[in-house]
């Protein structure tokens, strides 16, 4: 896993403009997902930290929105799941946001979807990540989609990494919450490693500009 570069909540606030107020009504309004306000000891006592693209590009993107969107549309957009949204196969292949191979493998582990939700468009999304940037093969790109689909229809929240581990010749893979040491018994490798809320904002960008 990587680890973020933080930013603190007062270069936060000089950085987007924004009030104390502003930025806590924003989480209030769950705008902000509780896990990025990472309090951590300084030598002056206690403090905020934030992930810091992450807080910058949702901060931008809630000041692009908020005065053409309702609170509750805002809600919608940056919630876990994007409930209302919901394509047919067809027009996603047309998109072009995923390569052939990827949509091979989600047809191939869901044959008979003609209506992809946000959690279908988040696996192949996620997936053809992996295939580019990892190599993975067709096999784990359906193991990978498989998990995603058990995963994400029992949990409400994105905040994990996804790491794809080989160990003599045989892929495994886990999810992972928060930033805890992964301790590895010998010849287990690291194959690739996906930050699922990193991913889900990506694509939410993608979707709504």
């Amino acid at each position: 896993m990587t680890d973020e570069e933080l930013i603190s909540k007062r270069e936060l606030l000089r950085a987007a403009r924004i009030s104390y107020g502003t930025l806590y009504r924003w989480k209030r309004m769950n705008l902000i997902p509780e896990s990025w306000f990472i309090h951590r000891a300084t030598r002056t006592g206690q403090a905020t930290f934030f992930p810091k693209e992450r807080i910058l590009a949702r901060v931008g993107k809630i000041q692009e929105l908020k005065s053409e969107l309702s609170v509750d549309q805002l809600r919608e957009i940056f919630s876990a799941n994007v409930r209302s949204f919901l394509i047919p196969m067809n027009d996603f292949v047309k998109l072009n946001m995923v390569n052939r191979l990827t949509l091979t493998a989600f047809s191939a582990v869901f044959p008979k979807k003609e209506k992809l939700d946000f959690d279908d468009v988040f696996s192949m999304y996620v997936v053809d990540h992996l295939m580019r940037i990892s190599g993975i093969y067709l096999e784990d790109a359906k193991q990978v989609i498989r998990m995603l689909e058990k995963y994400l229809s029992s949990k409400s929240s994105k905040e994990y990494q996804l790491i794809l581990l080989r160990k003599m010749g045989i892929p495994l893979m886990m999810l992972v919450s928060g930033e805890d040491e992964i301790l590895l018994e010998e010849n287990t490798e690291i194959i690739a490693c996906a930050n699922l809320s990193e991913f889900e904002d990506a694509l939410k960008d993608q979707l709504i500009s």
